[in-house]
């Protein structure tokens, strides 16, 4: 039993960088030891890739909103910021040239 759990952490963490042939190959693996079936194959490694994706998506939201929150404590400017800024600046130049 300690086996699977110990697989299925670093599976975990490996889901990160988890490409196709990766994880084909990993499912391969398993098939030929016999801890996966044939036909179940294709559906595990679409899983994998999935679950790798689902991951990494995660993983940007967090590390963008840790920036955003360090950005926003800092009190810097945003590009959004001087867009807006831009934009009510050209507004005033055409109020004063009308």
């Amino acid at each position: 039993m300690r086996t699977f759990f110990e697989r299925s952490f670093l599976v975990g963490i490996g889901l990160l960088s988890i490409t196709h042939e990766k994880a084909q190959k990993i499912v391969d693996e398993l098939t030929r030891r016999g801890e996966v079936q044939k036909d179940e194959a294709k559906d595990w490694v679409e899983q994998l890739v999935q679950r790798g994706e689902e991951e990494r998506q995660s993983l940007r939201k967090l590390i963008r909103d840790e920036v955003k929150s360090a950005l926003d404590e800092l009190g810097l400017v945003t590009k959004q910021d001087l867009q807006d800024l831009t934009t009510r600046i050209d507004a005033m130049g055409k109020q004063g040239k009308a």
